[in-house]
Formats: structure tokens, sequence, C-alpha cells
């Protein structure tokens, strides 16, 4: 650890550090012995006081127990390892929407019912960077780190995990080439969105779509997908950057004459194409036209109109992560790379 940072933790979380260090440098066993709280008070030049709130913490960790009379010793309970999830970005818009929270809540669901080895442990992301080279002693148990999304937080944590050997997932989209193969992978495949929404289209008769962008690489690479699958239909798909075209009401009016959908690389683009075209132009929707996006967000319960959109499935996909990484780090197997759950869905509110 930083000698900065280890110097601004309290004495008893640096002496708690110690004993962790003194138990795993040593090899102890369950039931080993360990110095006694005078033993512990002079050789880290603490008081007994301090050395208790520690060892006491320590015992709610399960690390250590102590008995009465006889001293302290190693823990025989058996603890689940614990799989530390970082959610894709900083602050406020830190990714712990609900789409994250059902991933999570579907995780711990499987952890508990399953009765796995490990179990997830929410972290937060800039604790996370901050504790990054030593991460098995801030964070007790950990076996392994899942990133929900946010592959550039991957990228950044990779060498300094690999260092201190911690196996790692990445849960978001396939669009990081030969990157991914370094490391497991659950992934929603962009190629099988895009598939889905062509089915789809051809499936209602529709004949010219307008795809919109948000400006980012995973959102061009969408429309470049759905473009390919939609032509091997003989359906046209023409693109629009999103950020521009909703400062062109009237654009959008024109536009949504000539095309028989508007698709949308991520559900909220499609919210706020919906209320623009009803709240601002009259247009009603889906008569008029429809709208579709890939269902990274919750925000489409709140619309009058249907939406389509393909329902990434976070929960379930939650359930296979914590599972699949559960069995890989138990059986010190290879890196794996699967795809998860999608479904085709009508989102109707109330």
């Amino acid at each position: 650890m930083d000698r900065k940072l280890w110097e601004q933790l309290p004495v008893y979380r640096r002496l708690e550090n110690e004993v962790k260090r003194h138990i795993a440098d040593r090899r102890l066993k369950r039931h080993d012995r360990l110095p006694s709280e005078s033993q512990l008070a002079a050789e880290y030049g603490v008081s007994i006081g301090t050395v208790r709130k520690a060892l006491n913490n320590l015992v709610t960790e399960k690390i250590i127990y102590r008995r009465h009379g006889q001293g302290t010793f190693v823990s025989p309970r058996s603890r689940k390892g614990r799989i530390l999830v970082v959610a894709g970005r900083y602050g406020a818009d830190s990714g712990l929407g609900e789409d994250f929270l059902n991933f999570l809540f579907g995780a711990l669901d499987e952890a508990n019912s399953a009765d796995l080895p490990c179990e997830p442990a929410l972290v937060e992301l800039e604790d996370f960077f901050r504790n990054l080279d030593d991460v098995r002693m801030i964070y007790p148990e950990t076996v392994g780190v899942l990133f929900f999304r946010g592959h550039e937080n991957l990228l950044r944590a990779e060498k300094a995990l690999e260092k201190q050997e911690l196996p790692f997932l990445f849960y978001g989209p396939n669009l990081y080439g030969e990157k991914s193969k370094r490391y497991s992978t659950v992934h929603h495949n962009e190629a099988s969105v895009a598939a889905l929404l062509a089915e789809c289209y051809a499936s209602r008769g529709f004949r010219r779509v307008l795809s919109l962008e948000d400006g980012n690489d995973i959102t061009r690479a969408r429309v470049r997908l759905l473009t390919e699958a939609l032509a091997g239909s003989g359906i046209v798909c023409e693109s629009r950057s999103w950020p521009e075209l909703s400062r062109q009401p009237e654009e959008l009016r024109r536009l949504a004459g000539e095309f028989d959908v508007i698709s949308a690389a991520v559900t909220q683009t499609a919210i706020e194409a919906v209320q623009i075209l009803e709240r601002d132009l009259r247009l009603r929707v889906p008569d008029t036209i429809a709208a579709a996006g890939i269902d990274n967000t919750p925000g489409s319960w709140q619309l009058r109109p249907q939406l389509t959109v393909v329902d990434l499935c976070n929960g379930e996909n939650g359930r296979l992560c914590i599972r699949k990484f559960s069995e890989l780090i138990t059986a010190g197997s290879r890196p794996f790379h699967l795809d998860g759950k999608l479904a085709l869905i009508r989102r109707e509110s109330c």
C-alpha cells in the first residue's frame, strides 16, 4: 500500500492488516494460536485498548476467534470468497441504476440459493482504484473482480490484478476485439441484438428504418451492425446523430413521415424521441411511428405508448456471471467466454 495512504489509516485498522499479514505470511491454519494482546501491543507500540478493538473487528469478520484465558486463534469457520463487483462510472452517474441493481440482486440470489463458494460484494469505484495495489488486504476474502460494463476500468486495473493473481470478468457488450480473450467475459452479443431487431422489423413489414446513434463508439457499432443485419432482409437503414437531431424537431417530424420505424441504440434515446414526437410535435406513437431501443435503462416503463426493446436480461445474466465465475475460481480453470441472455419484448406502461 502507498505509504501516505497507510499513514492515514487509523491505528487499529493498521493493526488489523498486520494481523492478517501475520496469518498469511506464516500460512497459519485453523485453530493456530496468534500472539497475545500484550505481545501485539509491545510489537506494534500500541495500547491494549487499540489491540482489543482491532481483534474484535477481526472476530466480527470471522478471521479469528478468542477464548477467555486461552488466547486468540485463527478462525475454523468456512468463509465464502468475495467477488468484488465494480460498476461502470464515477460520481452521480455511477451505473447504480435499476439495470445494475437487477444484475447485482440476481447475482446475490444465485450465490445464496445455490450456496455457491463465492458471493458478490459491491465496491465503490473510487475506493477500488484507491486501493488497487492492495485488494486482498483491504477487501478480505477477495477471490476475484467482476466489472459491470466500464471496459476502460478493467483495462486500467488489469496489470495490478494480474500481479495479485486475482481473476476478473467483464460483463458488457462484445465490442472490444482481441483484448477480450485475455480474461473471462459474459457478453450481450451485439450481432444477436441487431439480428433480433432486424427480424422484428421484417416481420412487421417495415422497409425503411431510421437508426439513431449517440456519438459514442458503442452506439455507432450498434448502428453499423443493425444496418448490416437489415440489408440481408432488403430493408433500407439510414442513421442520424441523436444529439443533433434532438435539437431539430421539425427535421425529426419530416423524418418520421419518411421512415417506418425509429430505432434507437439505447432505450433512453428512444424515450427522448417519443417525448418530442408526442409532446412537442403532437404525433401519435406508435400509430404514426414506432420506437425501439436496446434496454439498458428501465425508463421505458414511464411512457404511455409501447416500445419494442431488446431486453438485456440483467437479472438472469447476473446469476450466470456469479455461477460461472465461482466455478472458474474454485477449479482454477482457464478464462471462459459466454453470451448472456437476450429477449425481444414489448414494454407497455399504465
